[in-house]
């Protein structure tokens, strides 16, 4: 059942000046506060049945303080609609801006995923479980990050909101545990890697055309070395990625770790600790230059010795290069898309010319073309989807709301 939302145009001194999104709860307006002379996003909930969640939500979010996190202002009950007010945050979502770039550098993501990092590190210290961290849940300003939603975040107060044998959560960042509704601070953990794989490879980790064998590709944990698509990638966030996506949540990296990883200006196993030795003699530069001449010369005979060879491993290299370029080319040039739904199953994708299809629908096109549809089903609130870009991520899955 849904609130009757259309009539609202001001609420607790905020008039609403636009919609800027929707989500499986409410939709988000800015609103613009005179006497206060300050912007906000305004959440307002259409579902009836949700709306102790969304209290929830507003207790969670109103308890947190940190730089990368949205501040809550106010929760109120505009007549009998729960409504959220809370900062208005510039930028663009990480999920659009990933998809207007295709992949982030290694720099980039790194930036990226040591502030999602500290966010948690201080929302696991306060035993706060956020259970959906994706690009959609974050905005991307100047190269700041912000986490905006707390949706199905939990807390030791926070009551009983998911029925048995139900799992919430978004499918592809979802952790092997959350499967078994077993959630634990790790399982953010999980969800931060395949978000740091996908930023920097473009794909995600785990990809399947049905929910049934994406989870079983996910509890399994196997996934492509993302060296083998990003051969700059850096040690660290190699190092991150693979001590992230960890099937056990026991053997996976903390938050506080990977924000300390990522800020230490050296490499991945350097002793901070260990202090530079000084040699307690001056060393004659004369005497150092001829050991240096001898070193010299070792080298230039054990390298023509073995010249052979090293041109074998060269032309190796070379050919494993060509290869990945060849890969790469391939991708820039044309990408598959699988388009989903969770639910329902009986879900139809209509596109532009007017066609419907059952979901999933699978199409193509080159890297950058526009892709527009609807998605409807009886019983649903159709949801239309423009200006979606063909990148080398190729499946999304989408959640319909009930009228």
């Amino acid at each position: 059942m849904r609130y009757d939302n259309a009539h609202i145009t001001e609420i607790a001194g905020y008039h609403l000046t636009e919609r800027i999104g929707s989500g499986g709860m409410g939709d988000v307006y800015k609103a613009y506060n005179q006497s206060l002379k300050r912007m906000a996003a305004v959440k307002i909930l259409h579902q009836k049945e949700m709306a102790e969640r969304f209290r929830n939500e507003a207790y969670i979010q109103s308890s947190v303080s940190h730089p990368n996190i949205a501040c809550l202002y106010e929760y109120v009950v505009s007549g009998e609609t729960p409504c959220i007010i809370m900062e208005y945050v510039e930028g663009e979502s990480l999920d659009t801006f990933l998809h207007k770039r295709g992949r982030l550098s290694s720099g980039e993501t790194e930036n990226i995923i040591r502030q999602v990092a500290s966010a948690l590190a201080y929302l696991h210290k306060k035993d706060i479980l956020h259970r959906d961290i994706k690009p959609q849940n974050f905005k991307i300003h100047g190269g700041k990050v912000t986490m905006l939603d707390f949706g199905i975040a939990k807390n030791k107060y926070t009551p009983k909101l998911t029925q048995q044998g139900f799992v919430v959560g978004t499918t592809e960042y979802m952790s092997p545990e959350q499967f078994q509704q077993r959630v634990e601070k790790k399982s953010d953990i999980w969800s931060l890697g395949v978000m740091a794989y996908e930023l920097l490879t473009g794909y995600l980790p785990f990809e399947a055309n049905n929910p049934v064998t994406l989870r079983s590709k996910i509890e399994k944990g196997g996934f492509t070395d993302p060296k083998i698509m990003v051969p700059e990638l850096s040690e660290k966030l190699k190092l991150v990625i693979e001590k992230s996506l960890r099937s056990n949540p026991a053997s996976r990296i903390s938050a506080a770790e990977i924000e300390k990883l990522l800020e230490d200006k050296e490499q991945p196993g350097y002793n901070s600790n260990a202090k530079q030795r000084r040699l307690p003699f001056k060393v004659d530069l004369k005497i150092l230059s001829i050991a240096a001449v001898a070193i010299l010369l070792v080298i230039l005979a054990f390298f023509y010795s073995g010249n052979k060879k090293q041109d074998d491993i060269v032309t190796d290299n070379n050919h494993d290069m060509n290869v990945a370029a060849e890969k790469n080319d391939a991708l820039a040039k044309q990408q598959k898309l699988t388009i989903n739904v969770s639910s329902p199953l009986n879900a139809e994708i209509v596109l532009t010319d007017g066609s419907r299809h059952q979901l999933p629908f699978d199409t193509s096109g080159k890297q950058g073309d526009k892709f527009e549809f609807t998605l409807e089903a009886e019983g649903y609130v159709s949801r239309k989807v423009t200006g979606m870009e063909f990148t080398t991520r190729g499946y999304y899955n989408y959640n319909l709301e009930k009228k």
